[in-house]
């Protein structure tokens, strides 16, 4: 059963998110290039693109993939089945498997491929992609030997294993001058190259690297202790699917929503990969607030009392 069928339909009336229908303008580009046939609504194939295997947000499973981006795109397609413009019988999330984000993003902006949840926000890249309201907050920091701050001076010289056009590694290029980059096309392929000692520091989205800290360098450290610069983590949208931007907001606020007013279904599914339980081990305050601040920006929110 879906994410949404899960929530109370009590929850989703008091939380009033039919403003989430409004774009706003840093989240909405309108860019993008249509195909022909590929409506999700109509085909009843919601193509999702997965690039490796990166926690929080995505891991491979005997069944499939799972992660808090596959989370929110149950969420997403649990909405599209409600969606009076659905003409297929059913909505499914078909995985697109790409080799790298860059050919992940290319799918997205040709049209070949639906969405992609996980991406983290950059001007650069809002220029020609829709973005979703975010669901996480990342930061650009590293995992670097103990004795090192992260600063500036302290990588002079050194040599940082960064994925390939990622944010983190443009954002750790300008920052860090002094320092040699050897980049990656997958998130697999950066964490076997730090496992593996190839690399001795690895800049990255600071929820990753701590999602991952304990099964590749236990003994690292995660610096410096403020990122080098934070971005909304969401989805970006094609436009081969009409108002696939409106219904992934949609879907998304409820999540959101759903977990800051204590959803027990929510709360376990987002807990799951980011929470108290999990290896990144943010506490359910700190996920609240960030979601309330999220609510709060887009749409008509109430809190539970």
């Amino acid at each position: 059963m879906g994410f949404v069928h899960r929530l109370s339909c009590g929850l989703l009336a008091a939380t009033s998110l039919a403003a989430l229908a409004w774009q706003p303008p840093a989240f909405s580009s309108g860019h993008g290039h249509s195909a022909a046939g590929a409506n999700a609504f109509k085909t009843g194939k919601l193509r999702a693109v997965m690039i490796g295997d990166a926690l929080p947000m995505q891991e491979r499973t005997a069944s499939g993939y799972d992660g808090l981006s596959v989370v929110v795109l149950e969420a997403i397609r649990d909405q599209m089945a409600t969606a009076p413009e659905r003409k297929a019988s059913s909505i499914r999330i078909e995985p697109v498997t790409v080799g790298s984000a860059l050919e992940g993003l290319r799918l997205i902006r040709s049209g070949a491929a639906d969405i992609a949840c996980g991406v983290a926000f950059s001007w650069e890249r809002q220029a020609t992609l829709n973005y979703t309201l975010p669901f996480a907050m990342g930061g650009v920091r590293l995992l670097t030997p103990t004795g090192m701050d992260g600063t500036p001076e302290s990588l002079k010289g050194q040599t940082i294993g960064v994925i390939n056009n990622s944010v983190a590694a443009k954002v750790l290029e300008q920052s860090v001058p002094g320092a040699q980059f050897r980049g990656f096309n997958t998130p697999e392929q950066a964490l076997a190259a730090l496992k593996s000692g190839s690399v001795s520091i690895l800049g990255g989205d600071s929820l990753w690297l701590k999602a991952n800290q304990q099964a590749v360098a236990p003994t690292a450290a995660l610096v410096p202790t403020y990122p080098y610069a934070r971005s909304g983590v969401g989805c970006v949208v094609s436009d081969s699917t009409p108002r696939l931007l409106n219904i992934s907001n949609l879907a998304i606020g409820r999540l959101l929503s759903a977990y800051v007013n204590n959803n027990g279904a929510a709360r376990e599914e987002v807990n799951r990969w980011v929470g108290s339980g999990s290896t990144v081990g943010l506490t359910d305050e700190q996920i609240s607030t960030f979601f309330t601040i999220v609510l709060s920006t887009a749409a008509q929110f109430t809190p539970q009392s």
